[in-house]
């Protein structure tokens, strides 16, 4: 499967979040929101205004994804009667909560004993549940890296051990081992997309002022920002990007820092947030300054776990455009990924991308993303 049949794969699937919901008030900003929403990739309206943001440049690997049937749950899998190791980057967060769950499921489904580590998005964690793991001597590994780099070691220490290794989520930064990975470009490019066009339809030809929480050590977080940036100025090629602050990749760390950017930059009216604790994050520095109103701008995010649904689908909030990161996508992208490599169908250069589709504001296109990624 190539990253344009990907592309349209998960593209033809958003179209079916696209739904109409009398219940809104015709010119709330739901409304709004809904009504500018689109799965399609916008194209810029002036190339100059686009032609210094760098492409991928997590694409050590490139977003093209090894042909197969990598999202279907199958009739069986190698997996059975293993014992698997899954490690994630922290349960603190929605999503790994998630992952967490549909892993579970799947250990119950298909007959195979489950471990999971938690990261707790901290290096020295990372480095001693590797070891663990090591020592536990499992079948199978899920391995959700922390750092992109400090993975590469970390992956070869357990194929050294012998085991069967895979990772999902963070690219290592040199390939080492079969790995699931999303399209971190063109996401937050539709997730800009759909931002300026909320943007425009709100608030017609007034200057736009950009600031980004960030996540500078991750490639594919700069994927994400240049992404995002790549969209929103395709349609508003005036607007200004103001100001990057580092916010952790975590909401404790993103409020301060989305405080401060604010502060600094009271002109600042977009903020994008590379996943949801950013936004969230600045959602909180909103109502700390007394400007959380869906007239103060407009907030975005990659991610689309289920605490920021409220926020999109809220008449009284700033954020109006998300792009959802799919939990359930990766897990069974993994699972099948990790019962290929069991079965030795696999090579270190094999990859599995998953893409995360925009998610339509409306009742029904919440409830519709939610229910799939993110079930009770």
């Amino acid at each position: 499967m190539t990253r344009k049949s990907n592309i349209n794969q998960w593209l033809a699937a958003a179209a079916l979040l696209v739904v109409a919901s009398p219940a809104l008030a015709a010119d709330g900003p739901v409304a709004i929101a809904a009504q500018s929403f689109s799965t399609d990739l916008c194209q810029p309206a002036d190339p100059n205004a686009v032609k210094e943001i760098p492409k991928g440049v997590s694409g050590f690997t490139g977003y093209e994804s090894a042909a197969g049937d990598w999202l279907t749950e199958p009739s069986s899998s190698p997996l059975k009667g293993k014992r698997v190791a899954l490690t994630v980057m922290g349960l603190g967060q929605p999503f790994f909560l998630a992952i967490k769950g549909h892993w579970e499921r799947l250990a119950e489904k298909y007959g195979f004993e489950l471990k999971v580590y938690d990261g707790r998005f901290d290096a020295g964690t990372v480095q001693k549940l590797v070891d663990d793991v090591i020592s536990d001597a499992p079948d199978a590994v899920a391995f959700a890296p922390l750092d992109s780099n400090a993975s590469v070691p970390q992956v070869k220490r357990m194929l050294d051990a012998g085991l069967k290794v895979i990772t999902y989520n963070v690219q290592p930064s040199e390939v080492v081992a079969p790995r699931v990975f999303a399209n971190d470009y063109d996401g937050p490019r539709l997730v800009g997309c759909n931002t300026a066009r909320y943007y425009k339809a709100k608030f017609g030809d007034k200057p736009a002022h950009i600031g980004v929480v960030d996540l500078p050590q991750l490639p594919q977080v700069q994927d994400r920002k240049n992404g995002f940036l790549y969209g929103f100025l395709s349609l508003i090629p005036t607007a200004k990007v103001e100001q990057t602050v580092d916010g952790g990749g975590v909401i404790d760390k993103a409020n301060p820092a989305a405080a401060d950017m604010l502060q600094a930059h009271p002109e600042i009216n977009v903020i994008f947030g590379i996943n949801n604790d950013s936004s969230l994050g600045t959602v909180a520095a909103l109502k700390a300054a007394g400007s959380y109103s869906p007239d103060w701008g407009v907030v975005s995010s990659v991610d689309g776990s289920e605490p920021v649904m409220a926020e999109l689908g809220s008449d009284a909030s700033p954020l109006k455009a998300e792009s959802g990161y799919p939990p359930y996508d990766f897990s069974v992208a993994a699972f099948n990924l990790l019962g290929a490599t069991v079965e030795g169908k696999t090579t270190k250069d094999t990859q599995v991308i998953v893409g995360y589709p925009p998610i339509n504001p409306t009742a029904e296109g919440i409830d519709a993303w939610v229910k799939r990624q993110y079930p009770r």
